[in-house]
Parts: structure tokens; C-alpha cells; sequence
């Protein structure tokens, strides 16, 4: 599969709306979080997540594949160009990487990096906290909310890893790290 590819030139690349080809739907997105990427897009100038494209048979004009509310926010926000991703091949060739793209897409998460203070302020949030409190943190249900407050206390990330497991409670003191900023 992948020697199908290895003529297939990709690049971010910076177009002009104007050069897109769209089709003449409406993004399937509510309009709050429209709004919400509009204002983004006027904040920074520029999108970071990239729409993929590719060649269309006039020269200088690309089809839009993916993407269609990252381009509707810029002409909300009257931004005349975007970044896309652009897949120098045709429409059918170019559709068949996608499934890789919005693969890799998915995959690519936010690195949180955790240091002793975070330790310290999960540890102490799990140590007085109800049920309740503790399943608003992503990937900790009730079930385990429950098992943390049955093992209560824990005095250090020894003590955790030791009663809850090794991996688990690292990815709720992640998670914990993001909702407490």
C-alpha cells in the first residue's frame, strides 16, 4: 500500500479561499462552536488544525476534502487564506490517503507532562474529594471513583501506584491536570 503513495507529494500550504473548491453544503457543526473557532481563527490569523485538499483540473484551484467548518469559520471571520493540507494527486487518489490522515489525526494528543507538584495536587484531590467530584476527571468512572475512596489514603505516587495500579492513576492525574487549569 504504501509504494502507492511514494509519488504523491504532501505539504501544508498556505491558499487563498478564493482557490478553493467547495462543495455547497453547510458544516455539520453547532454554531457556537463555529463562533467559537471564528473567534480563534481572528485571535491567532491562522488555523491549526489543517483541512486536507487536493489538486483540482484548473490550475491554481484545489478541491476542499476535509475541513468545510475550519472554512466556513474563515469567511465568517473574513480571513482570506487557510492552511490546508495538500495532497498533490487527484481527487480519488488523494481520497484514499484520508483514512490515514484523520488516523493520525486522532492520534495525535496533547503531551501532559506531569511533575511532582501535579502529584501532589491529584494525590490530595483524591484524598478528600467525593464520588461525584472524582468522575467529572476523564477515564475515571464511578466504579473507580468508589475503589479510590474504599483505599483511601494515599501518602505519595508510591502508596497510589501500589494500591490503584501503575498506568491508571498517571492518566487521571493528566486528565485531573487539564481540568484544574
Amino acid at each position: 500500500m504504501v509504494e502507492d503513495f511514494n509519488q504523491i507529494e504532501t505539504k501544508p500550504y498556505l491558499v487563498g479561499l478564493n482557490q478553493l473548491e467547495v462543495p455547497s453544503e453547510k458544516a455539520e457543526v453547532p454554531k457556537a462552536e463555529l463562533d467559537q473557532m471564528s473567534e480563534g481563527l481572528k485571535l491567532w490569523n491562522a488555523n491549526f488544525s489543517l483541512p486536507i485538499a487536493c489538486l483540482n483540473a484548473q490550475e491554481n484551484s484545489y478541491r476542499l476534502l476535509t475541513g468545510l467548518p475550519i472554512y466556513q469559520a474563515a469567511k465568517n471571520t473574513g480571513i482570506q487564506r487557510i492552511w490546508v493540507f495538500l495532497i498533490a494527486a487527484k481527487q480519488g487518489e488523494a481520497e484514499k490517503a484520508i483514512e490515514q490522515v484523520i488516523l493520525q489525526s486522532r492520534l495525535n494528543q496533547k503531551i501532559v507532562v506531569l511533575d511532582s507538584q501535579d502529584i501532589t495536587d491529584f494525590i490530595n484531590f483524591i484524598n478528600i474529594k467525593d464520588q461525584k467530584s472524582m468522575t467529572e476527571i476523564s477515564g475515571l468512572g464511578e466504579k473507580y471513583a468508589k475503589q479510590i475512596i474504599d483505599k483511601r489514603p494515599y501518602h505519595d505516587l508510591t502508596d497510589l501506584q501500589r494500591k490503584l495500579g501503575q498506568k491508571r492513576p498517571l492518566n487521571w492525574a493528566k486528565a485531573y491536570k487539564q481540568i484544574k487549569k
